[in-house]
């Protein structure tokens, strides 16, 4: 049984978006808290891990000159401190949707995404895939090394549904860290337009520079 240690939610037109951490544990204490140049954060500690959360919104306009009505992301920097088997999950979540909403997958290279539309309003929720996060571990770019695929290059963490994305943190080791991303957009109904897929369409490191991560 996982239990919710923190939940964030985000309210649009086309539903709430929920985005929780889930563990087999309950303890969970703030540490502190702060702003970046572009962004917020929390840092939490856990049974077994650091934790820091980062909210933001995306950089806008586009490189394309397009701009959405609105959006919110978070990214999940966790590192294991204890030598405690701590089963985490993140967890991002649609609910209270309009009846006439439609959804459908809309990932794309190195995304996860799904989007939900109806006459008026389109959204976006999308993460890294299994792929990016691979050539992360390569790197070891906030990624371990040690879990890299090199039979078929993809990392098989995150499930992705037509109204959710889940994402079972691998275990790590004490020291080890990872990062995770989840960016939602939304604007108004518009056919000419992918505005908020390229939202939600964004590299780690774009990502950090934006929101002025050392």
């Amino acid at each position: 049984m996982r239990n919710t240690l923190i939940n964030r939610t985000f309210n649009t037109p086309l539903g709430i978006i929920s985005c929780d951490l889930n563990s087999n544990y309950t303890f969970i204490e703030l540490q502190n808290s702060g702003s970046y140049k572009n962004g917020t954060y929390e840092k939490f500690k856990t049974s077994a891990h650091d934790i820091e959360l980062i909210e933001f919104k995306v950089k806008q306009p586009f490189y394309n000159g397009e701009t959405i009505a609105d959006s919110k992301c978070w990214i999940w920097r966790i590192e294991k401190v204890k030598e405690i088997f701590e089963d985490l999950e993140i967890k991002v979540l649609i609910t209270d949707f309009p009846k006439n909403s439609e959804f459908d997958f809309a990932s794309g290279e190195n995304l996860d995404a799904f989007e939900i539309t109806n006459d008026k309003w389109k959204l976006h929720i999308g993460t890294e895939d299994g792929e990016i996060l691979n050539y992360r571990a390569e790197n070891n770019d906030w990624f371990p090394t040690r879990l890299l695929n090199k039979k078929n290059h993809w990392q098989e963490i995150t499930e992705l549904n037509k109204s959710s994305i889940l994402t079972n943190v691998p275990e790590l080791k004490i020291g080890e860290k990872i990062h995770l991303q989840y960016l939602t957009a939304f604007d108004k109904q518009n056919t000419e337009t992918i505005n908020t897929w390229v939202a939600i369409d964004e590299h780690k490191s774009e990502l950090e520079k934006w929101i002025g991560i050392k």
